[in-house]
């Protein structure tokens, strides 16, 4: 894949680009994730059962996947490109599928979302984030932006940031 995600993103839209690349999709800034995963202190906000969410082609679960935890990677364009590197299979809902409850029987102890939340449509955000609490106790956005911004059932109680990247690590209100 040659050109850049935010160029692609322009080009063609978010949704468009990943079914475009959907096969061969990889996050450009892994070594960044991982960075953060090293030099921050998340691992002390993990729990066992972990759901990464807009899983891409597994740079999440695969960092975690020395670690013994249980991780279900869900992402409704790349479970193909997941499958390939992590060896598993993914959980195919979109942003609008979980506001609309499909995930809700589903229960984890932390939520990972790595450079996709701030994608949410502004209108669709706070209902996202209430469903998610709804399932986990614990959420970790990794985001490139100030976005998303985090106000209501959601607290936030650790951030890190290195090289422009953010982590925040949120509890359930």
């Amino acid at each position: 894949m040659s050109e850049s995600v935010r160029a692609g993103y322009e080009e063609l839209g978010i949704e468009d680009y990943y079914l475009k690349h959907s096969e061969d999709y990889s996050n450009p800034h892994i070594y960044i994730i991982k960075e953060i995963f090293n030099k921050s202190n998340c691992m002390n906000y993990l729990g066992n059962n972990i759901l990464d969410l807009c899983c891409g082609s597994g740079e999440i679960t695969n960092i975690l996947k020395d670690r013994n935890f249980n991780i279900t990677g869900l992402d409704p364009f790349t479970a193909s490109a997941y499958k390939k590197n992590t060896g598993k299979e993914c959980l195919i809902y979109s942003f609008k599928d979980i506001v609309n409850g499909a995930i809700n029987s589903k229960r984890y102890d932390t939520i990972i979302c790595s450079y996709a939340m701030h994608l949410c449509e502004e209108s669709m955000l706070n209902i996202l984030l209430y469903q998610l609490s709804l399932i986990a106790d614990t959420l970790i956005i990794i985001t490139p932006h100030k976005r998303p911004k985090i106000n209501c059932w959601w607290k936030e109680v650790y951030s890190f940031k290195y090289s422009g990247t953010t982590l925040k690590v949120y509890r359930k209100e």
